[in-house]
């Protein structure tokens, strides 16, 4: 099975590629393959759009041409998906579903795909696994967890912030000031640290299970 990803930011593929490793140790028996696409930043769908608008390296920015470009690629191949992963933020979660839905068919995508979204970001899917974060950090302050409901439009990275990152969120926004690079650095090594031991199963995270479910239909089929 070879699955081709799309991918909004780093710590996004971070986790996917610790996520893929797992699965590939779990099917011993099965071929698993995969790359990982990652862009910087969400960005938006566009219904028309210049060269420009399209080059932005943002990943809705450029979905149409890139579902259109790999569709037609991994048509070709047997046991083959397009698995497009990418966080709701504050979005309307049904409405948006479906505008990637009509993405994928005005642009003919034929070949087999999911879109898998993390419910608010990506975050969740580490909150998701209390006893991988206490793994990954022994020294987390686990008591921040109680106040964030999973799978919410809420406080997310800010949560595990405070749970993780040396004297909390506080610290990281000071640190980081008006530049996002000290955030990011952090979420990538979240995503590193925990992900090494984020269980496939037992995450209360739908979101996350969602994403698991549909890879692994794709391997056992």
């Amino acid at each position: 099975m070879y699955f081709q990803f799309l991918i909004e930011d780093r710590s996004t593929e971070i986790l996917v590629n610790h996520v893929m490793d797992k699965l590939k140790d779990q099917y011993t028996g099965n071929d698993i393959f995969w790359n990982v696409k990652p862009f910087s930043g969400i960005g938006h769908l566009q219904k028309k759009g210049n060269a420009m608008q399209q080059k932005t390296g943002k990943l809705l920015n450029n979905l149409p041409r890139y579902m259109r470009g790999i569709g037609k690629a991994l048509q070709k191949m047997p046991n083959a998906a397009l698995i497009i992963v990418l966080d709701n933020d504050k979005r309307d979660i049904q409405q948006f579903r479906q505008e990637l839905e009509d993405t994928a068919i005005s642009n003919m995508v034929l070949c087999d795909y999911a879109f898998c979204v993390a419910i608010k970001e990506m975050e969740a899917w580490l909150l998701g696994d209390a006893e991988a974060i206490r793994t990954a950090y022994p020294n987390a302050k686990m008591q921040y967890i109680k106040k964030y409901e999973q799978d919410a439009i809420c406080e997310t990275w800010e949560v595990l912030a405070d749970m993780v990152y040396p004297k909390g969120l506080s610290e990281l926004r000071k640190k980081a000031g008006n530049a996002y690079t000290e955030i990011g650095k952090a979420k990538c090594e979240w995503a590193d640290r925990i992900g090494r031991y984020l269980r496939l199963h037992g995450n209360n995270s739908p979101s996350y299970q969602h994403f698991i479910n549909e890879l692994e239909k794709r391997i056992v089929a």
